[in-house]
């Protein structure tokens, strides 16, 4: 028996479903996924596992182009599967694979797939002319993988028998089945008893190519890096109402905190807690390209990165802070204070409290200092500075409360492995301040992580949207001292003319993509009303408006409890800046002119005024 597409629907969003586009009630999805619309069912008449009836079979996509443009929806069907026992599952994985062509070469491709079918087409002359199908080709080959034995005697978890690709198990405490598999008509092995205790397998496909005895087949063989951290500036922590955030922005700073998942997550091959790295990645000067989701790969730059100290020897230990000190890595400093100078050494322990000097001669004559590290430590190389993790930051729980605890083996042990088990804490674990930032501007950091293999280092992907990014925030301030930047606001056509470079190109959910701020606000709740020399009231700002409602939806805390996600004007208690779109409350764009702004909170009320040119 075959499995494949047995349906497949493509269309532009909105197209009615009589025209090919989406059903809409349960008789419509009944019929789409019952019949084998745009599928070739070529040679299923000779599959006779279950019926003669061509409908059960599965077969490959062969829907015509249609040139449209839009947003694409597809629906679709996959089978058959005639052996899922009750209470079992199934998982499918669709790749889809990305190629730059030319519309003509779309056009083109059914017939000449069809020459390749024929035998009139070879494969290479097919990929060298559409190199989008050698790439989905190249996922396919990656996706079967290679077939490996098993470490240390795990026996029960690869097949016993050739051609065995499916293994069974019950879930605990289920009774015992039996199960006789039946394998193009013919009953190929006798009853066999499927039990809650160890796996029994069986050659569903009737292919003796799809299963070897004794080895285990690794879908996916390809080199992958470890996780990235979750991360406190992202969309779906970065939200006012999280009771568990950690802030990101501050006055002219940027706090990023992030958790241990990294380490925590074993190798999907070795299974083996490899973690060894983390780099700090940040974007800035952003200014929304048009068509752009975000920061590409060419407009980041790292920051610093961080190597754990002595990993291998740090991964299971529960008390890092009684490891004792070890200062085998020196640095050499040059310092300006004369030889003898009498603060030389109070100098060198405030501004490096994790370095120890190793003489004591004056500051020019101890420039060599040691790097003192704790087993689990991160360091930088360059700069000497520590990470070290935050032991107060409570562990990650479970829906029950309890700890969250990952289970793997521990690296680069000789002999039998040995199973470690390594708790999971929250974000905050680890921190780092950025106060190479400016007020008002957009920023994005991303955290990436590496491992360390045969091959070298490997390092997931930084990224980031435009819900991502975070802003530095001025303080609250006590008394009259609320002043607009930028004043005055020039809003020339061309981004690059403007003297406010934090403006944006405009976008459906900005469409000015331009803003002043009010710096200085009053801490507490407050209201800015903002006026016409003349004094018409021209928008209200409120202390607990949304900012980036558009962009961001509810999220569920790790408490289950729904919160909205977007952040509000007082982001959090010492955030004293406020941002105004420059549009009307009747939704118009202001013009050129003076403007006056009042601002009443329980400190009482301020007064000022502010310029637009344009």
């Amino acid at each position: 028996m075959r499995t494949g597409f047995r349906m497949f629907r493509g269309y532009v969003s909105g197209t009615p479903f009589n025209s090919g586009g989406a059903p809409t009630t349960d008789q419509q999805r009944y019929d789409l996924m019952s019949h084998s619309e745009n599928i070739d069912t070529t040679g299923c008449d000779r599959i006779t596992a279950i019926s003669t009836r061509p409908e059960i079979c599965g077969g490959s996509i062969r829907a015509v182009q249609t040139g449209l443009q839009g947003d694409w929806v597809s629906w679709n069907a996959i089978g058959p599967y005639v052996h899922v026992p009750d209470g079992g599952s199934i998982t499918a994985t669709i790749g889809i694979t990305v190629e730059r062509g030319l519309y003509s070469d779309l056009i083109h491709y059914p017939e000449d797939y069809d020459l390749y079918q024929a035998g009139l087409l070879s494969q290479e002359d097919l990929f060298h002319k559409y190199p989008a199908v050698e790439n989905a080709f190249n996922a396919q080959v990656a996706y079967e993988g290679v077939y490996e034995r098993p470490r240390f005697g795990s026996v029960n978890v690869v097949p016993n028998c050739f051609g065995c690709e499916a293994g069974l198990r019950l879930p605990r405490g289920s009774t015992p089945i039996s199960l006789q598999e039946n394998c193009l008509g013919r009953l190929e092995q006798p009853i066999r008893l499927i039990t809650d205790h160890t796996y029994t397998w069986f050659n569903f496909d009737c292919d003796f190519c799809t299963g070897q005895a004794g080895f285990y087949q690794r879908h996916w063989e390809a080199r992958t890096p470890p996780l990235s951290p979750n991360l406190n500036v992202s969309a779906s922590y970065n939200y006012t109402d999280n009771p568990n955030r950690v802030v990101a922005g501050g006055d002219h700073r940027i706090t990023l905190a992030w958790d241990n998942l990294s380490e925590n997550r074993p190798d999907p091959k070795t299974r083996e807690f490899d973690f060894r790295t983390y780099r700090v990645w940040k974007a800035a000067d952003w200014q929304r390209p048009a068509g752009s989701a975000g920061p590409s790969d060419d407009d980041w730059s790292l920051v610093a990165e961080y190597r754990m100290f002595d990993y291998a020897d740090s991964n299971f230990r529960h008390e890092p802070t009684t490891d004792t000190l070890l200062c085998p890595k020196v640095l050499v400093l040059n310092y300006d204070y004369p030889p003898g100078h009498p603060h030389c050494a109070e100098e060198t322990a405030s501004l490096y409290p994790d370095r120890i000097p190793l003489e004591r001669g004056g500051c020019r004559d101890s420039a060599t200092i040691g790097v003192c590290l704790r087993r689990g430590d991160l360091w930088d190389r360059q700069s000497g500075k520590i990470l070290r993790p935050d032991t107060t930051v409570d562990c990650a729980r479970d829906a029950a409360g309890k700890c969250i605890r990952d289970t793997g083996l521990v690296v680069r042990r000789l002999g039998p492995p040995v199973v470690g088990v390594k708790t999971r804490f929250q974000v905050g674990r680890y921190r780092l301040v950025d106060e190479e930032v400016k007020n008002g501007f957009l920023y994005f950091y991303s955290i990436t992580a590496g491992d360390s293999t045969v091959f070298g280092e490997l390092f997931g992907r930084r990224a980031a949207i435009e819900s991502d990014a975070v802003t530095p925030q001025a303080a609250t301030r006590e008394g009259p001292s609320v002043w607009v930047v930028p004043n005055p606001y020039r809003g020339f056509p061309g981004i690059a003319q403007r003297p406010s470079s934090w403006d944006l190109t405009p976008s459906a959910s900005d469409p000015t993509g331009s803003h002043i701020d009010f710096m200085g606000l009053p801490p507490g709740r407050w209201k800015i009303s903002i006026y016409t020399v003349s004094g018409d009231l021209v928008a209200v700002i409120q202390s607990d408006d949304a900012v980036n409602a558009s962009t961001r939806h509810s999220v569920t805390g790790s408490d289950g409890v729904e919160r909205p996600g977007y952040n509000r004007q007082q982001d959090d208690a010492n955030d004293g800046q406020a941002r105004w779109n420059l549009i009307s409350r009747n939704g118009q764009d202001v013009v050129s002119g003076i403007y006056l702004f009042v601002v009443d909170s329980d400190q009482g009320q301020q007064r000022g005024k502010f310029v637009i040119i344009r």
